[in-house]
């Protein structure tokens, strides 16, 4: 927070968001069939941006993040729009197991991030929102694109923007913050891509979105999730594999 010149008096309501949204969680796994809209709005402005692209009929890939209560944010989205969800297994496999279930019983399909081009590339075809995090460090360095993010070199995922670009649908930045004890989720961006888009697209895509999640954090310091090593390089594909490609 120092390096990015936010005060770290926002830490304190950060850890208190993270409460709040621990509570949040439980709400929704002892209620499956009460909305999560009771907690979640999308704004106006934004829902009609998705409302017109799901109208056409091709699906989205929603690029969004760890800020505000993103279990809530897709929760409310999939009450709207069907949703696949790309999301790395959790460490701790009970906790896991325990979120899988939650958005299992919210409609929500789980992608694992191998294989997601397909699996993406076949929920855009049914019309779906794709949702997929650009604040994680990819698995691959041959997948990253070195950025600037928050005042320092960060390591951001380009698998949202190629996937846009191979099903030739639009990136929608997208995230959640709290407003009271409710989840807004707003779209801050819509990439089209050209009618043939090749790799300078994803890269300036992929920038774009990680330019519009870096203005967001500034404006609402607290509603993103500081505690994960972002800034830690991206793995050698030959450290993961022992094998050079």
């Amino acid at each position: 927070m120092a390096r990015a010149g936010i005060a770290r008096s926002f830490a304190v309501t950060m850890y208190r968001s993270l409460g709040a949204s621990l509570v949040e969680l439980l709400w929704l796994a002892a209620h499956p069939a009460l909305p999560a809209s009771r907690l979640a709005d999308i704004d106006e402005a934004s829902r009609a941006i998705l409302d017109r692209i799901h109208a056409r009929g091709r699906g989205m890939v929603l690029a969004t993040a760890h800020a505000g209560n993103w279990e809530i944010a897709a929760a409310a989205i999939a009450e709207r729009y069907p949703l696949t969800a790309v999301a790395k297994p959790m460490h701790v496999g009970w906790v896991d197991r325990f979120c899988t279930r939650i958005r299992t019983a919210r409609r929500i399909a789980v992608a694992s991030p191998r294989g997601a081009m397909a699996t993406g590339r076949a929920a855009l075809a049914r019309g779906e929102v794709v949702a997929m995090l650009i604040d994680q460090v990819p698995d691959r360095a041959r997948h990253a694109l070195a950025l600037d993010f928050l005042g320092a070199t960060a390591h951001v995922d380009r698998a949202p923007a190629a996937l846009a670009a191979a099903a030739r649908v639009p990136l929608v930045v997208g995230l959640a913050r709290r407003e009271g004890a409710r989840q807004v989720l707003e779209v801050l961006a819509v990439l089209e891509p050209p009618a043939h888009p090749g790799r300078a697209w994803v890269d300036e895509a992929t920038r774009a979105a990680t330019i519009a999640l870096d203005r967001f954090v500034r404006a609402h310091p607290s509603e993103w999730l500081w505690l994960h090593r972002r800034w830690r390089p991206a793995p050698l594909d030959e450290e993961r594999s022992g094998l050079a490609e």
